[in-house]
């Protein structure tokens, strides 16, 4: 299934059997190649290392999708969108005059795509365009994406036309939204069959966007160093463009669909002989075409339960659609401060009732404690970046760092700490116990909000003598990208255990869009707490003030991060990353603890 069809109906594709042995080869080959040395090359060189995990990817997934990763993950999500990112600051500082609390409140609406998500595969799912649900969605996204970033390169911007610029940057999301789900959805139902091998796959993805970010971290030296910002936009217009060809070609593995004479969206008969799961099933082709059409009384019944299923979905997604304009709308709407946190408080309810009342027991609390955790982080991210980079009129005696520095510097060393990370997880994690990641990432987390409080407290100069610059660079620059790689990774195994089969693309938007959407209502949260707690960057007329910045990094960098260990106890399933949900079953037995009725074993969702 997960590879192009390539040689036409005719062509008979490998057997699971057979695509077993292969693998089973390659790493017999890799075992023989540990002890031995060709031409003084080493197994334990890197470059062999690689040579053989990119086999192993090709034969499990096949060279499509593993390629079309590269395009979305490297090209899109890692490259484009860094580039982009870049621009953020001196956009908001040099050219539309915000505060910090409108930076961050922009930001959000912004990321409004991203949320969105649920929307989007119900969408791709239930409206194919020209027989595909997702390559010309894609496609049409990369359009709209590339245009975006030709008008914020060649449009020039003030306060007064800041909206545009806003509007742009949500396009441009839209782009890596659309085309980051998409992919998701295919590369999520690949790891379903392949449980064991799942942690390589996020780890291929995640090291993907690494390297791709680098990448972007590098070009944007040569922006950043001559103040020409709009030449970030210019650099990224060909990472756009690549990924609407790549999408376009039919690089991404995908069967045609039609429409039934009921209206269903159903495979294309003209397709079936290539679906390698009937293969792999050893069904003959008249089995096969039952299973299309559900033939016999067992399987229409089956397929009533899938639309119930369906629509109960959809109902959600389009509730967190409308939750998502709210939360959008109130960041522009020139509401006071209480109001948004009202509002903000009654949607974050909204949402955990919705949690529940869709979703089976045990998926339930996987997802809430993935949206819930994403809430308490609350962010404050806006202040600290303004705290870092505005100059000393505003911040007397602060850091005062360049965008080179900030933007640039660290980023790579953020960038090569995330790379560490995913090394960290492969060796340590990948098959160890989810909770125990989370754990982790929670304290690291708070180790590096603690960096954060120490630098404003003035400690690394009073104390130590360490220059900011330094101490940044070493403590929270390195520590960030360490808690997003450990944080991430998880969340992707947990998210991909938990999607049914046949809707990967709609369940996996829904999962991960509860946890953006607590992002949001996090920032949300995050600029009433900058309010209250007095925090002001009025950049026109230098008016600033940062007395209770330390107050807001303890509570809400260093403490609250943390709730998400105990968290764990009551949400997370205490399996291994290695395990399927029937081992997590099956072990639930073991332990006596109920964690899945046996409703919810036939069916993952109601």
């Amino acid at each position: 299934m997960f590879r192009n069809r390539g040689g036409g109906r005719g062509r008979k594709k490998p057997s699971s059997s057979k695509k077993k042995e292969e693998i089973k080869r390659i790493l017999v080959d890799l075992t023989e190649y540990k002890t031995t040395q060709c031409c003084g090359i080493s197994y334990y060189n890197p470059f062999v290392q690689f040579y053989y995990y990119m086999r192993k990817m090709i034969i499990i997934y096949g060279w499509p999708l593993v390629f079309m990763i590269v395009s979305v993950m490297f090209g899109v999500k890692g490259a484009m969108i860094g580039l982009v990112g870049s621009s953020g600051l001196p956009y908001a500082q040099k050219y539309l005059k915000l505060s910090a609390i409108e930076m961050q409140k922009y930001g959000i609406v912004a990321s409004f795509p991203w949320t969105v998500k649920p929307l989007i595969g119900m969408i791709s799912d239930g409206v194919p365009i020209f027989g595909y649900n997702k390559r010309w969605y894609i496609a049409a996204s990369s359009l709209i994406g590339s245009g975006a970033i030709y008008f914020i390169a060649t449009y020039k911007f003030d306060r007064s036309n800041g909206l545009y610029y806003i509007a742009g940057l949500t396009l441009i999301n839209a782009q890596v939204a659309i085309a980051d789900l998409l992919t998701e959805g295919k590369y999520a139902e690949a790891m379903r069959y392949n449980p064991s091998h799942s942690a390589s796959m996020v780890s291929y993805v995640w090291g993907n966007i690494t390297l791709g970010g680098i990448l972007a971290t590098v070009l944007s030296y040569i922006a950043l160093k001559d103040e020409n910002y709009h030449l970030l936009f210019w650099m990224a217009l060909p990472f756009a463009v690549q990924c609407f060809l790549t999408s376009a070609s039919g690089l991404l593995p995908e069967l045609r669909v039609k429409r039934s004479k009921k209206g269903e969206v159903v495979v294309d008969d003209d397709e079936d002989d290539d679906d390698d799961e009937e293969e792999d099933d050893g069904m003959g082709p008249s089995n096969a075409k039952k299973s299309v059409t559900f033939a016999d009384s067992e399987e229409d019944e089956e397929t009533k339960k899938a639309k119930r299923e369906k629509r109960s979905m959809n109902m959600m997604a389009i509730l967190m659609g409308i939750i998502c304009v709210v939360i959008a709308g109130i960041q522009i709407a020139g509401l006071d401060e209480t109001t948004v946190l009202a509002i903000t408080s009654i949607s974050c309810l909204l949402l955990s009732m919705l949690i529940y009342f869709f979703l089976p027991r045990q998926l339930a609390k996987a997802t809430f404690f993935l949206f819930i955790t994403s809430v308490l982080s609350v962010s404050f991210g806006g202040a600290m970046t303004y705290w870092f980079t505005v100059d000393a009129k505003c911040n007397p005696g602060g850091p005062h760092f360049d965008y080179v520095y900030f933007t640039v510097y660290t980023s790579i060393v953020g960038q090569c700490s995330g790379i560490v990370g995913i090394w960290l997880f492969n060796i340590f994690f990948s098959k160890g116990s989810l909770r125990k990641a989370f754990w982790i990432s929670s304290v690291i987390s708070s180790l590096g909000s603690f960096f954060d409080y120490a630098i404003v407290k003035r400690w690394n100069v009073d104390y130590l003598s360490i220059p900011d610059k330094a101490f940044y660079m070493f403590g929270d620059a390195v520590l960030e990208s360490i808690v997003g790689m450990m944080a991430y990774m998880p969340s992707v195994v947990l998210i991909a255990k938990m999607c049914p089969k046949n809707l990967e693309t709609t369940m996996f938007a829904i999962l991960a869009s509860f946890a953006n959407l607590g992002g949001s209502l996090s920032g949300s949260f995050g600029t009433f707490a900058m309010d209250y707690a007095g925090i002001k960057t009025d950049l026109t007329s230098g008016s600033c003030n940062w007395d209770n910045l330390p107050n807001l990094i303890l509570i809400c960098g260093i403490c609250l991060p943390l709730l998400a260990i105990p968290l764990t106890f009551i949400f997370v399933p205490n399996i291994l990353m290695t395990d399927t949900i029937t081992d997590f079953d099956n072990s639930s037995k073991k332990v006596g603890d109920k964690y899945v009725t046996e409703e919810e074993k036939k069916s993952l969702i109601k």
